[in-house]
Protein backbone atom coordinates (compact mmCIF):
# COMPACT_ATOMS: atom_id res chain seq x y z
CA UNK A 1 0.00 0.00 0.00
CA UNK A 2 1.33 3.58 -0.76
CA UNK A 3 2.46 5.95 1.90
CA UNK A 4 -0.17 8.71 2.99
CA UNK A 5 2.57 11.22 1.92
CA UNK A 6 3.08 9.43 -1.59
CA UNK A 7 -0.91 9.27 -2.12
CA UNK A 8 -1.04 13.02 -1.59
CA UNK A 9 1.74 13.99 -3.92
CA UNK A 10 0.44 11.71 -6.64
CA UNK A 11 -2.81 13.64 -6.22
CA UNK A 12 -1.24 16.73 -6.01
CA UNK A 13 0.99 15.83 -9.46
CA UNK A 14 -2.23 14.60 -11.31
CA UNK A 15 -4.20 17.80 -9.95
CA UNK A 16 -1.56 20.10 -11.31
CA UNK A 17 -0.79 18.13 -15.31
CA UNK A 18 -5.11 18.85 -15.65
CA UNK A 19 -4.76 22.57 -14.32
CA UNK A 20 -2.08 22.94 -17.30
CA UNK A 21 -3.92 21.03 -19.30
CA UNK A 22 -7.38 22.38 -19.29
CA UNK A 23 -5.53 25.71 -19.12
CA UNK A 24 -4.20 24.88 -22.34
CA UNK A 25 -7.21 23.85 -23.89
CA UNK A 26 -9.07 27.19 -22.93
CA UNK A 27 -6.02 29.16 -24.41
CA UNK A 28 -5.83 27.25 -27.37
CA UNK A 29 -9.78 27.55 -28.26
CA UNK A 30 -9.72 31.00 -27.20
CA UNK A 31 -6.77 32.57 -29.27
CA UNK A 32 -5.87 29.84 -32.46
CA UNK A 33 -9.39 31.11 -34.30
CA UNK A 34 -7.58 34.78 -33.82
CA UNK A 35 -4.38 33.64 -35.12
CA UNK A 36 -5.81 31.86 -38.31
CA UNK A 37 -7.85 35.37 -39.16
CA UNK A 38 -4.49 37.66 -38.41
CA UNK A 39 -2.29 34.76 -40.78
CA UNK A 40 -4.97 35.06 -43.53
CA UNK A 41 -4.88 39.42 -43.34
CA UNK A 42 -0.79 39.15 -43.44
CA UNK A 43 -1.14 36.84 -46.52
CA UNK A 44 -3.70 38.77 -48.33
CA UNK A 45 -1.42 42.00 -47.57
CA UNK A 46 1.64 40.44 -48.70
CA UNK A 47 -0.30 39.47 -51.80
CA UNK A 48 -1.81 43.17 -52.20
CA UNK A 49 1.84 44.64 -51.77
CA UNK A 50 3.57 41.72 -54.25
CA UNK A 51 1.06 42.34 -56.87
CA UNK A 52 1.23 46.33 -56.68
CA UNK A 53 5.22 46.49 -56.76
CA UNK A 54 5.13 43.85 -58.82
CA UNK A 55 7.76 42.15 -56.31
CA UNK A 56 9.02 38.53 -56.66
CA UNK A 57 8.40 36.05 -53.50
CA UNK A 58 12.07 35.61 -53.10
CA UNK A 59 12.66 39.59 -53.21
CA UNK A 60 9.67 40.06 -50.42
CA UNK A 61 10.70 37.70 -48.17
CA UNK A 62 14.29 39.50 -47.96
CA UNK A 63 12.78 42.83 -47.73
CA UNK A 64 10.67 41.71 -44.79
CA UNK A 65 13.81 39.98 -43.46
CA UNK A 66 15.51 43.64 -43.40
CA UNK A 67 12.59 45.32 -42.18
CA UNK A 68 12.25 42.61 -39.05
CA UNK A 69 15.90 43.29 -38.52
CA UNK A 70 16.02 46.65 -38.11
CA UNK A 71 12.94 47.21 -36.24
CA UNK A 72 14.13 46.91 -32.89
CA UNK A 73 16.94 49.40 -33.60
CA UNK A 74 14.75 52.14 -34.58
CA UNK A 75 14.33 53.51 -31.09
CA UNK A 76 17.96 53.54 -30.47
CA UNK A 77 19.79 51.10 -28.38
CA UNK A 78 17.44 49.07 -26.39
CA UNK A 79 19.81 47.64 -23.57
CA UNK A 80 20.71 50.41 -21.53
CA UNK A 81 21.90 49.62 -17.87
CA UNK A 82 19.01 51.26 -16.37
CA UNK A 83 17.10 48.84 -18.59
CA UNK A 84 19.10 45.96 -18.10
CA UNK A 85 19.66 46.35 -13.99
CA UNK A 86 15.53 46.51 -14.16
CA UNK A 87 16.17 42.99 -16.10
CA UNK A 88 17.89 41.59 -13.69
CA UNK A 89 15.78 42.57 -10.79
CA UNK A 90 13.24 40.92 -12.22
CA UNK A 91 14.65 37.79 -12.83
CA UNK A 92 15.78 37.33 -9.20
CA UNK A 93 12.83 38.33 -8.21
CA UNK A 94 10.23 36.67 -10.62
CA UNK A 95 12.54 33.08 -11.19
CA UNK A 96 14.64 33.32 -8.19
Amino acid sequence: AMKRQNVRTLSLIICTFTYLLVGAAVFDALESDNEIREEKKLKAEESRLRGKYNISREDYRQLELVIMQSEPHRAGVQWKFAGSFYFAITVITTIG
